[in-house]
C-alpha cells in the first residue's frame, strides 16, 4: 500500500472512532487552481452534513507550517468548502498555528481539530507515533534534481549526465535520488525502463514544501538590512543596478513585483552566482562584499537575504516560444530569478497580498510549464 494511502487510513480510523458522526470519503484526487487536493471527505453529524477537500500532508514542522496554511487558505478560497489535513503527526507548536489560522486537522497519533456546522472537537497532546518520523527520502540533492525537472521540461529527455549539470549534483547521486522518487509515487516507472511525472502539481507542492523545509536553508548566506536608516524602498533602485553588473538574481517578493507590476515589494531575495572552486572563506568575503556595497548591515530580521544559486539554470526563463531554447522575458528577465524560486519564496508566508501575487506567477509562467511537461514526460533511464 503506498504511503499516502496508510497515512490516510489510520486518521481515519480515528476520525470514525468519534461518537455521534459519520464520514463518507471520495478517494479521487484532483487539481484546483495549481493545487493539488487528494480527495473529497463529508462528515454527517444529526446537525448537518459538510463537505471538505482533504490533502495528505505527511510532515508538517514549524518551518513549513505558514506554507501549509497557505495552502490550505488558498484551496478554501478557490472551491469554496472547508479544507482539511490528514498529517502523520503535529507538535503542540504546530497546533497551535493551525488553530490560531482556523486549519482542521487529523493526524495518526489521534490529534484531531474539527469546526463546522455538523461537529466541533478538539483533541490535541497526543503522543507521537513510536516510529521515527522524519521528512521522507527527499533530500537537498533530490530537491534541486525536482527542480531540474519543473524548471526544464526538455531536461526529461536527457541522460543522467546532463541532469546532473543541470542540477548542481554529482553524477553518481541521480539514478539513485531517481529510485527514491519512483518509490515515494512521484515518478512512475514504465515497461521500457523509462520513467514517466505522475503528477506535475504534485511534484511542484512537494518542491515546495522541501524548498520552505531544508533545501533554503543550506542556500542562506546571510540576512542584511539597510544601513543608515533608509527604508527597504529607499535601496531597491541599487539592487536592480547592481543586478545588472551581474551580482546576483531578484527574487522574491521584488522580484515577484518586477514581473507582475502587482505587488509594492517590502523584501527581497538575492540569489548569488554558484562558483563551487570558491572556498567558503571567499564566499564569505564575496558576500561581506556585496552588502559593503549596497551598504547593508546584518539582521536576523533582516528584509534582504542572499542565497547560493544551484545548478546552472535559476535565471528566469520563458520556454513558451520555444520549449527547446533557453529565451528570456524581455523586462529585466536577464536578472531575475526562475518563477519557480520566486514562487516558493512567496509562500514562506501565509500573507494576502503574496498569495495574489504568487496566484499570478503561477497562473502566467509554471502552469504553462506544466503544459509542456505533459508532452514531454518521458525521462531517459541511462546512466551515462
Amino acid at each position: 500500500m503506498k504511503p499516502g494511502k496508510t497515512l490516510l487510513n489510520d486518521c481515519l480510523k480515528h476520525l470514525n472512532a468519534l461518537p455521534n458522526i459519520q464520514v463518507s470519503i471520495d478517494r479521487k484526487s484532483l487539481t484546483i487552481a495549481g493545487v493539488n487536493a487528494d480527495g473529497i471527505l463529508t462528515i454527517h453529524s444529526h446537525q448537518q452534513s459538510v463537505q471538505y477537500t482533504y490533502k495528505i500532508q505527511p510532515f508538517v514542522n514549524t518551518t513549513i507550517a505558514e506554507l501549509a496554511i497557505s495552502y490550505c487558505k488558498y484551496l478554501e478560497e478557490k472551491t469554496g468548502q472547508k479544507v482539511i489535513l490528514f498529517v502523520r503527526y503535529l507538535s503542540n507548536a504546530v497546533i497551535d498555528r493551525f488553530l490560531k489560522h482556523n486549519i482542521e486537522f487529523i493526524d495518526t497519533a489521534g490529534n484531531i481539530y474539527l469546526n463546522s456546522p455538523a461537529t466541533y472537537i478538539l483533541i490535541r497532546g497526543q503522543r507521537p507515533p513510536t516510529t521515527k518520523i522524519s521528512s521522507s527520502n527527499i533530500t537537498a540533492t533530490t530537491l534541486k534534481i525536482i527542480y531540474s525537472f519543473l524548471q526544464s521540461p526538455h531536461i526529461l529527455q536527457s541522460n543522467y549526465q546532463e541532469i546532473a549539470k543541470v542540477s548542481g549534483v554529482a553524477p553518481s547521486t541521480v539514478s539513485r535520488r531517481i529510485q527514491d522518487l519512483y518509490e515515494l509515487g512521484y515518478l512512475q516507472r514504465q515497461r521500457d525502463g523509462n520513467y514517466r511525472i505522475v503528477n506535475y502539481m504534485k511534484l511542484l507542492e512537494r518542491w515546495e514544501m522541501g524548498y520552505a523545509e531544508s533545501l533554503r536553508a543550506k542556500l542562506i548566506l546571510g540576512i542584511f538590512t539597510p544601513g543608515g536608516g533608509r527604508s527597504f524602498a529607499e535601496t531597491t533602485e541599487n539592487i536592480i543596478q547592481i543586478a545588472k553588473e551581474g551580482s546576483f538574481l531578484i527574487g522574491g517578493e521584488l522580484g515577484a513585483a518586477i514581473a507582475t507590476s502587482y505587488l509594492r515589494p517590502q523584501s527581497a531575495t538575492l540569489h548569488l552566482p554558484n562558483d563551487d572552486s570558491k572556498t567558503s572563506v571567499r564566499l564569505k568575503l564575496k558576500v561581506i562584499g556585496i552588502a559593503a556595497k549596497m551598504k547593508l548591515k546584518p539582521s536576523s530580521e533582516g528584509e534582504i537575504i542572499l542565497i547560493q544559486q544551484f545548478g546552472i539554470n535559476n535565471c528566469w526563463t520563458n520556454y513558451l516560444e520555444n520549449p527547446d531554447s533557453n529565451t528570456k522575458i524581455d523586462f529585466y528577465g536577464e536578472i531575475l530569478a526562475d518563477p519557480l524560486l520566486i514562487h516558493a519564496e512567496l509562500l514562506l508566508n501565509a500573507d494576502q497580498r503574496l498569495r495574489e501575487t504568487a496566484d499570478r506567477i503561477y497562473h502566467q509562467y509554471i502552469e504553462p510549464r506544466g503544459n509542456i511537461f505533459r508532452e514531454k514526460k518521458i525521462l531517459k533511464g541511462r546512466r551515462s
